[in-house]
């Protein structure tokens, strides 16, 4: 008589557990981290299939709304992120990127973090408390430079403007193996970039 009971029983605890485990692989894959030390994966830094250049008449503003040129950070090693708080791979690697924008090393390089979020007030709410270097951005619409099939998404872009990493997914990107690329990329001669299209388009040969 009590074997319905008893059946219904097994039946929620094997729910319950399956809901369990479910929840501890999310916080295994997504849950924040520290950046230091995590378990992110290392950044294959790699290169974009079709060679591209910046765009750098992208329309971007600050979180206040005032409008924001890419053209003032010409000329200089640029890494940009672009992320969304609603996003958990992409907020799992912010702290990373903080710690990377924070290196005196790459005090050269420019660190932007653009926001596809709608609203500037839920970016700021989400950012109170953190006393992060990046220059945190907003965007309405992507330029075909920095076209992608998802976020978080990394582009590495050089001095003479060309895109040189393109990369989809939260990584661990205060590795020393970053460290070393970008000071490396930010000590790069600009000779010739005036030779590079600033609205996008092939690169020039060498």
């Amino acid at each position: 008589m009590n074997e319905p009971k008893r059946t219904s029983t097994q039946t929620w605890l094997i729910v319950g557990a399956s809901l369990a485990t479910a929840w501890i692989v999310y916080l295994i894959l997504f849950g924040p981290r520290s950046g230091l030390g995590g378990d992110l994966p290392v950044p294959e830094l790699k290169a974009p299939i079709q060679p591209s250049v910046t765009d750098y008449g992208w329309d971007l503003h600050d979180l206040a709304g005032a409008s924001v040129s890419l053209e003032k950070h010409k000329g200089k090693t640029i890494f940009l992120n672009l992320w969304a708080t609603w996003c958990p791979p992409c907020v799992a690697e912010l702290p990373a990127i903080a710690n990377l924008a924070g290196n005196p090393r790459l005090k050269d390089v420019s660190f932007l973090c653009v926001s596809t979020d709608e609203s500037p007030e839920v970016v700021r709410s989400f950012l109170k408390g953190k006393n992060w270097p990046m220059t945190i951005l907003m965007a309405n619409a992507l330029p075909s430079a920095f076209a992608t099939d998802g976020i978080p998404a990394t582009f590495v872009i050089a001095p003479d403007g060309r895109i040189v990493v393109s990369e989809v997914g939260s990584a661990q990107w205060d590795d020393p193996s970053v460290v070393d690329f970008l000071e490396n990329l930010s000590k790069t001669p600009t000779d010739g970039a005036e030779n590079v299209k600033n609205q996008g388009g092939e690169i020039p040969p060498g």
